[in-house]
């Protein structure tokens, strides 16, 4: 049988607002079991999804894998809707407990196979290194709440030469032009909400690729900060869903109020911003009906923007020089984080957690 496809996206994200989740758009109406796995760092609970999510699409499974905004590498969860399973990491700062134990969701205590004998020792130890590492992403945070000061008189600068006006007209005909395209609602609307993209150790990631490769009509927003991209977004998304059409978002990930990407599946159609750091590239055998880039820049006077060019050009370098300082705070973390789960490695008992993670799986895929 053919690969299944993989879908990627984040679930939360590390933003100006602190730790923000989605997680709760994890399971949708196709989710029948809900597993929580617990249990410490360096548990195995990445792993064990890893496991699942690449038998999942061995077997021609569709598999949508959530990664960890502070380790784009390792997996917060998974759903395979076909098999109406999703999997998720219910520990801290995504802590999630059953709504319906036992006959809709259910918790996997992976920290039954450590040895507590092992981690008492490191009792100080342990705790010292969980200090360390909330106070990293209190610091991380810091930046990111100051970067956001600054972003939003970047907005400001720019709004001042914009021509709204303008804006108005291209939203009303792009509202029109949505309305006519939409077939007739089937059924109420429904919402997923969840990120594109992170601020992780790595830096700014995003999955848009993975995400839009179903997507056969593109329309690209572009302009700077204060242009109307998210203003665009929000009207598209809400004539979406008065229409009765289901909607996907993907909100920013530095600032979670606004949006980055609308799609709309019912007409296979995606508006999403295509301004550094959202630039992406599609694989070029994806096929593609329209893609029409709408340049939000151009109803900018030429003026305004040259009176306010060297306060942009300041307030542009210091929002990056504090994004930056945020990302090395994560990446910090992460560290400490790998250092602590070396701990929990040791005291693990891995021929009785790999016999589980066999039971888990097999349960999975006998349905």
């Amino acid at each position: 049988m053919e690969n299944g496809t993989a879908i990627k996206y984040f679930a939360g994200a590390n933003t100006c607002r602190g730790f923000y989740s989605l997680f709760r758009y994890i399971p949708t109406e196709k989710t029948k079991r809900f597993l929580i796995l617990k249990g410490g760092p360096g548990t195995g609970k990445s792993t064990l999804m890893k496991q699942i999510a690449a038998q999942a699409l061995a077997a021609g499974k569709e598999t949508e894998m959530f990664y960890c905004s502070s380790d784009h590498d390792s997996l917060d969860a998974i759903s395979i809707p076909e098999l109406g399973i999703a999997i998720v990491d219910g520990t801290a700062p995504h802590t999630i407990d059953p709504s319906i134990p036992g006959a809709y969701d259910e918790i996997i205590n992976l920290g039954d196979f450590w040895d507590v004998s092992v981690l008492e020792p490191e009792k100080e130890i342990i705790s010292d290194l969980m200090r360390q590492n909330s106070n990293w992403f209190t610091q991380a945070y810091q930046y990111l709440k100051e970067a956001y000061v600054v972003l939003e008189k970047l907005r400001w600068l720019m709004a001042q030469a914009m021509d709204f006006n303008e804006i108005r007209k291209l939203t009303h005909q792009l509202v029109t032009e949505l309305m006519a395209a939409l077939p007739p609602a089937e059924g109420p609307a429904k919402e997923r909400q969840l990120f594109g993209s992170a601020i992780t150790p790595a830096g700014l990631v995003n999955f848009y690729p993975s995400i839009l490769q179903k997507v056969k009509n593109f329309y690209y927003l572009t302009g700077d900060p204060g242009s109307g991209k998210s203003y665009l977004l929000g009207q598209i998304r809400q004539t979406a869903l008065n229409a009765g059409h289901d909607v996907h978002v993907y909100r920013c990930s530095f600032d979670p109020e606004r949006l980055d990407a609308v799609v709309i599946p019912a007409i296979d159609t995606a508006f999403v911003k295509l301004t550094y750091p959202h630039t992406f590239s599609l694989n070029p055998l994806q096929p593609i009906n329209k893609q029409i880039t709408l340049s939000l820049g151009r109803y900018a006077k030429p003026v305004l923007l040259k009176h306010y060019a060297a306060e942009r050009e300041e307030n542009m370098e210091r929002f990056w020089y504090l994004l930056e300082k945020a990302v090395e705070m994560i990446k910090a973390s992460k560290k400490n984080h790998d250092l602590l789960e070396s701990y929990y490695i040791k005291a693990m008992d891995f021929e009785s957690l790999s016999a589980a993670q066999e039971k888990i799986a097999a349960a999975v895929f006998a349905g």
